[in-house]
């Protein structure tokens, strides 16, 4: 056996046949590639998200506690890693926590700005967390430079990571160093007033694992005073403002924690004013939880994206790499009948089955080995796409000692699983018919075994054509439906944090004198993208409660900008008079939901709310508009409350009439006035379609997979055909001399690649109807896809059929060129 697998004969047999169809051979290494490849970054991906923190230090007793919160009609939100972590690490210490360590970890992205030793001065956003020194402990950050605790511990104190000391000073030399921080404080009347804080680099310490649970490029403590500052405003119940990690005691575990933290939690009185449809169904308003490091990356907070890139990720690998070995054994098979003679010459001169099938794995192996290389290769040069895809930084190489290990046993296995079969129609071979002439068959069970891989092969493809038809047509549905407000030539830009009220206005009146520039405004948020939302209180004339969504606030001008029309009411043009009366917009739904009797009844009315909606104070209504969506499409659309304010928000948008140029000139307005702003202007729509991210990454991966998909099973059908011809090829010579026509042998193959077709389409429609709905169904707006997504099903239908039909092709002209001396004598 050692001897016909090391035989250079053998694998020099091998390699003829490789190169003597090598049209075939390119198809079957490609496709087994691109599977291979897709496997290599599925793996990658999930090593990434189940063992990022592997190399903690006690991992395995580490927790992080997350938090959700009650929603309109008692909803629940997704968890999120973001906790009350001052109010909540006190409390888990006041009351003896079965915890060690603890560190609270508030993430901010600040600018700031260094020197370095040239006196050249550089800016940098850097990803910045205020921490406690616990936080040195808890993660094994061991410093290259410097002392970690000290820097967390000094009220002048900053820590740096390789990768942000060298985007600040060029170097990781920077111990000592002063670096400063340029940010916005709470001023006189709650007003943000730009500040600038210098700090002292007192610790390098290695970039963590982009896959991390907590990233970050700097960290200072909260001896800071800015950070004590942030703290003091920030101790209560009510407010998620950072994480909290801690170290479980010996015994202790997650369960006994996360049932302890909700105890304390529900011990505290619940937000002022909490809208009472929110505890609807019962329960209390809020849960916390304390969930294992090595648990978050498919149960944390998150965990729902992460989970359907993965399994879009496997799905797309797995159904490739099958549908290739599919390709690979019915090309294969037709070949092997080919080579009856030879192989009826090598039974006769003493070959038996284990020699037999020796020959088939190598012949498999030098397949699959040349995939493997190619795969690698594939993964290699793919990963940058992928990873921009799907949002993922892989960390460890795909051209790793492990992932080769990886490769070489999955070209074995296909290398095994590919030559069973192959075997077993050898194994069919009668020398003496076949040295004389007459072939045979790879028999019925064997027949029946491709044929229903090959529809296998057709119904992955519907599968995956229809769901990548119903996710595009969804995402074309959601960007197209109507919102109650223009969104075409507009754009919109997010200023960075640390912009202060006016350097936006700043920013607006240069504007308002660009030729190009129809209307230019501010608000909290780019109006459909659904970043910020709150939900409040508010009793009209009927005093009976009514949830509004709050947090647009907008300056002179937005309504016009995106073509809001006001069904009842004014607004004067500086809004001034509306900030003097605390006055409100409502949309129409919001104005008869507080009891208005129409929109005109509303105006100049008062509306009561509740304690922490703007102090308390009754506003009074100016303006009625029409019913906006500003929520997410897999959510209902809320009533909602509008704030008219003179300045502030950090959102500009703009209404042009020459888009691209406002474009550019925009970006390089903002980027001059506001160092390392790295503004990002983006037309309306394209903010509005962060909304279906996800969705639409996960249908191009899907569509592609389809595609693949498509293209394997064409092959595969492809490779059926010319079996099905070389099979009755002297059926056809014989209908032919009795008279048959080329309709009649037309019919005869269609009835036999028909029959493919339609068992793929039994197979697979209704699992592509049910996947498709249910995937549809987590949507208020839906794409009208016909009933049990009937239109989407028809047009996999007619895709496959255009398939089948141009896979067929080539061999019904060969067909129908028969000649019948030839087919008859073999």
């Amino acid at each position: 056996m050692t001897s016909l697998l090391t035989s250079s004969s053998t694998w020099r047999s091998a390699w003829r046949q490789l190169r003597a169809e090598p049209g075939a051979a390119a198809l079957v290494i490609s496709g087994l590639a691109l599977g291979l490849a897709l496997t290599l970054l599925t793996v990658g991906f999930l090593r990434d998200t189940l063992w990022p923190d592997a190399e903690l230090p006690q991992v395995e007793r580490l927790v992080s506690f997350e938090w959700r919160v009650r929603g309109p009609g008692g909803g629940q939100s997704e968890w999120w890693s973001e906790v009350p972590a001052t109010a909540l690490s006190r409390a888990l210490r006041e009351t003896g926590a079965p915890v060690a360590e603890m560190s609270r970890a508030i993430v901010f992205p600040l600018l700031l700005s260094a020197v370095d030793a040239q006196g050249v001065q550089h800016h940098a956003r850097l990803v910045s967390i205020l921490a406690d020194p616990e936080l040195e402990t808890l993660f094994g950050i061991k410093p290259i430079a410097g002392d970690l605790r000290a820097a967390l511990s000094s009220p002048e104190g900053v820590a740096l990571t390789e990768d942000g000391a060298n985007r600040l000073f060029g170097t990781t030399r920077v111990v000592g160093r002063p670096v400063t921080i340029s940010t916005t404080v709470e001023g006189a009347g709650g007003k943000a007033e730009a500040a600038l804080i210098t700090l002292t680099v007192m610790a390098v310490i290695p970039s963590p694992n982009l896959n991390s649970t907590l990233i970050y490029d700097a960290i200072a403590g909260f001896q800071v005073p800015a950070a004590k500052a942030v703290v003091d405003r920030n101790q209560s119940w009510n407010w998620a403002n950072g994480r909290l990690y801690a170290r479980l005691q010996p015994g202790a575990t997650a369960a006994q924690i996360s049932e302890l933290a909700q105890r304390l939690l529900e011990q505290q009185p619940p937000p002022k004013g909490l809208p009472e449809d929110f505890l609807k169904g019962g329960g209390w308003w809020a849960s916390l939880r304390a969930v294992a490091v090595p648990d978050i990356g498919l149960h944390g907070a998150g965990s729902g994206d992460r989970r359907l890139r993965l399994g879009g990720l496997a799905t797309a690998a797995g159904g490739v790499l099958a549908l290739a070995v599919i390709n690979f054994v019915n090309l294969w098979s037709v070949r092997t009948l080919r080579r009856q003679r030879e192989i009826g010459l090598r039974k006769s001169l003493g070959a038996d089955a284990l020699s037999l099938g020796l020959q088939f794995f190598v012949e498999a192996l030098a397949v699959a080995g040349l995939a493997g290389l190619l795969g690698l290769l594939l993964a290699w040069w793919a990963e940058p796409a992928v990873s921009v895809l799907m949002q993922h930084s892989f960390d460890a190489p795909v051209l790793s000692p492990a992932s080769v290990a990886l490769t070489g046993l999955l070209c074995v296995l296909i290398a095994a699983l590919s030559a069973l079969p192959l075997t077993h129609i050898a194994l069919r071979v009668r020398p003496a018919e076949s040295l004389a002439g007459r072939s045979h068959s790879e028999g019925r069970a064997s027949r029946w075994l491709r044929r229903v891989m090959t529809t296998l092969q057709f119904g992955a493809a519907a599968l995956f054509a229809a769901m990548a038809l119903t996710v595009a047509w969804q995402a074309r549905h959601v960007a197209d439906m109507p919102r109650g407000f223009a969104a075409d030539e507009r754009l919109a830009v997010d200023l960075p944090p640390e912009a202060v009220a006016a350097q936006t206005q700043s920013i607006l009146a240069r504007l308002h004198t660009w030729p190009d520039v129809i209307a230019a405004a501010a608000s909290h948020d780019v109006p459909g993208r659904d970043l910020r939302k709150w939900y409040s209180q508010f009793s009209g004339p009927s005093g009976q409660p009514v949830n509004l969504r709050t947090g647009l606030d907008f300056t002179p001008g937005w309504l016009e900008l995106y073509g809001v029309r006001l069904l009842a009411g004014r607004l004067t043009p500086d809004h001034r008079a509306e900030v003097a009366q605390n006055a409100a917009v409502l949309d129409r739904s919001a104005a008869a939901l507080l009891g208005f009797a129409n929109p005109e009844a509303a105006i100049g009315q008062a509306v009561q709310v509740n304690p922490d909606y703007r102090n308390g104070q009754p506003v009074t209504i100016v303006g009625v508009i029409d019913d906006l969506r500003f929520d997410r499409p897999r959510l209902p659309r809320s009533p909602s409350i509008l704030t008219p304010v003179v300045e502030g928000p950090g959102v500009i948008s703009v209404h042009s009439r020459d888009p691209a140029l406002t474009r550019r000139k925009l970006a390089d307005l903002i980027n001059g006035m506001l160092p390392a702003a790295q503004a990002q202007v983006l037309p309306v729509r394209e903010h509005q379609a962060t909304t279906m991210a996800e969705d639409t990454r996960i249908g191009t991966l899907i569509g592609v997979t389809g595609a693949l998909a498509l293209l394997l099973a064409a092959v595969g059908l492809y490779a059926l055909a010319a079996y099905t011809l070389r099979l009755r090829e002297r059926e056809i010579v014989l209908r032919k001399l009795h008279g048959a026509g080329p309709g009649a042998v037309a019919w005869l193959l269609t009835l036999e690649f028909a029959g493919v077709l339609l068992a793929a389409c039994v197979v697979a429609l209704p699992v592509a109807a049910a996947i498709t709905q249910g995937y549809l169904s987590g949507f208020v707006e839906r794409a009208p896809v016909g009933p049990g997504s009937l239109w989407v099903l028809l047009a996999a239908v007619l895709l496959l059929a255009l398939v089948t039909a141009l896979a067929v092709a080539r061999h019904l002209r060969t067909a129908l060129a028969l000649r019948p001396l030839q087919a008859l004598r073999g």
